[in-house]
């Protein structure tokens, strides 16, 4: 008797765990990622998906709430694309995020110190920007590593 059992490759588990938590079928589920059924069922068992796949099955967890999904998808991705790919994705993507956040930023500054109303009404106006301005900053930190992926940064060296 043969005891070497198949190891299921944890990305192809990853999908076949999204689909179940979306309680789909794999036929619903290929509809939904418009891809054929034949290639759902190969992601779950002998070949994981990989570049712009990867990329949609991390935008479906995400969008529908299945965060360690996602966070494998985004790693087996940046895996795939090495350091440079996320480096590029992050540099696109803080090219217009940044400037609006530092915008928001400004304003609320502004507002705070010249602008009418209450003191509570601008309090309660700068909660709202800030809110905002930390979505923004979200759409940023799905690319960079988190702390416990890259270390606290605070590490002794001799």
């Amino acid at each position: 008797m043969d005891n070497t059992e198949r190891q299921v490759d944890p990305v192809a588990e990853a999908v076949r765990q999204l689909r179940t938590a979306l309680g789909e079928s794999q036929q619903a589920f290929a509809y939904r990622m418009k891809t054929a059924i034949r290639t759902i069922a190969r992601y779950e068992t002998v070949r994981p998906p990989k570049g712009k796949a990867l990329a949609d099955f991390f935008r479906v967890a995400s969008e529908t709430g299945n965060e360690e999904l996602a966070i494998l998808f985004r790693n087996a991705l940046t895996a795939e694309i090495g350091v440079a790919g996320k480096l590029t994705q992050l540099g696109a993507l803080a090219s217009y995020t940044i400037p609006s956040i530092q915008t928001d930023l400004l304003l609320l500054t502004h507002d705070l110190e010249y602008g009418s109303g209450t003191s509570k009404t601008k309090v309660e106006a700068a909660i709202q920007k800030l809110k905002a301005v930390g979505a923004a900053l979200d759409k940023l930190n799905i690319y960079l590593p988190k702390p416990t992926e890259a270390g606290t940064g605070a590490e002794e060296t001799e």
